[in-house]
């Protein structure tokens, strides 16, 4: 048996740390989840001390963080486990503007359906299905809605700051989500009035945002598919945000054209999304985001500027425009106008 070269050695090593990474996620997720950094949030706690707080197999507990110290998600000192402050302030304590808890559980709850993509790549199904019924109150859709307001009430706040709403009274926020769109857009421009409309899932957990933020009686919520929903008075201004990549090109396509009929002529339609880049490799995220659309979702992928501005034309849209935001905002907007004559 001959001795494995150092260049084959190399290319193992290189080719395993892609392998392992999971050893980094799965050991991130059990800490959040037993609450381990939350108790460390006061303080270096030894092995009996975080047991005593969570309870369970000591055994377990004691592999768990051993494993992350190893992998420097936490730090060993005197016996005594910690975590960093940035660690800390992301998910250990929050009240803490960086708070990333909301998040973190969502990517746990799509890591099991995503161990199972090579059955959707050779089968076609859908693995995890976690989008597919978001009309009652679930886990799954209370996990998204809850994660989707984690990032919209901090970067993804641009959409109120960036637009110009001085135009607009009555605005449909079309699968709202968590409503924390509307919310923001409603607080920064007083005279605008939003209609919130999503399945009584989200829109419950819409509610219950708007209560807590006091903002309730300032917004509309109508639980109801968008397909079928028909309103009093059209709209000057439609939202549909992080909703297209669930549905696919067709589906995209029929929800476009029923924006465009809920608009008062000259009203707008902003298309706030993960936009790829048209060689669908790249931005990162939404790279990510079409691969979780497939074990996610039965038709969902993510979309291109492109094609969704060719959407928006085809269902009617004029002087389609792009908005670009902050570097550190994932999310970007197209921006198409109902015709004045139409």
């Amino acid at each position: 048996m001959h001795t494995i070269a150092l260049a084959d050695i190399q290319k193992q090593v290189a080719l395993l740390q892609i392998a392992e990474r999971f050893f980094d996620s799965v050991t991130l997720f059990a800490l959040f989840e037993t609450g381990v950094f939350k108790i460390l949030s006061s303080g270096p706690k030894t092995l009996q001390e975080i047991q005593e707080n969570i309870g369970g197999d000591e055994e377990s507990l004691r592999a768990t963080l051993d494993a992350a110290v190893a992998l420097d998600v936490l730090s060993k000192q005197n016996n005594r486990y910690a975590a960093s402050e940035s660690t800390l302030d992301c998910l250990g304590r929050e009240d803490s503007p960086a708070y990333l808890g909301e998040w973190v559980a969502l990517l746990h709850a799509l890591a099991s359906p995503l161990f199972q993509l090579g059955d959707a790549i050779r089968t076609g199904s859908t693995p995890g299905a976690l989008f597919e019924d978001m009309s009652g109150d679930n886990i799954p859709a209370k996990r998204m809605t809850t994660a989707m307001d984690a990032y919209a009430r901090s970067r993804g706040i641009e959409v109120a700051e960036r637009l110009d709403f001085s135009q607009t009274r009555r605005l449909l926020d079309l699968g709202c989500g968590p409503g924390t769109y509307s919310i923001a857009i409603v607080q920064q421009h007083p005279h605008v009035k939003a209609t919130l409309l999503d399945f009584p899932g989200p829109i419950a957990e819409a509610r219950r945002l708007a209560a807590a933020r006091k903002m309730e009686d300032r917004l509309e919520f109508v639980a109801a598919d968008a397909m079928s929903y028909t309103p009093a008075e059209p709209f000057d201004a439609v939202l549909v945000s992080n909703t297209l990549h669930m549905i696919g090109p067709a589906g995209s396509l029929e929800l476009l054209k029923r924006c465009y009929q809920m608009l008062t002529p000259g009203g707008r339609l902003i298309v706030q999304a993960q936009y790829l880049n048209d060689d669908r490799v790249s931005p990162r995220w939404p790279t990510l985001l079409s691969l979780i659309q497939r074990v996610a979702t039965p038709h969902g992928r993510n979309h291109t500027i492109g094609e969704t501005k060719e959407w928006m034309e085809q269902a009617g849209f004029q002087n389609v425009k792009y908005v670009r935001f902050s570097v550190w905002n994932v999310c970007s907007c197209l921006i198409g106008e109902r015709p004045v004559h139409s």
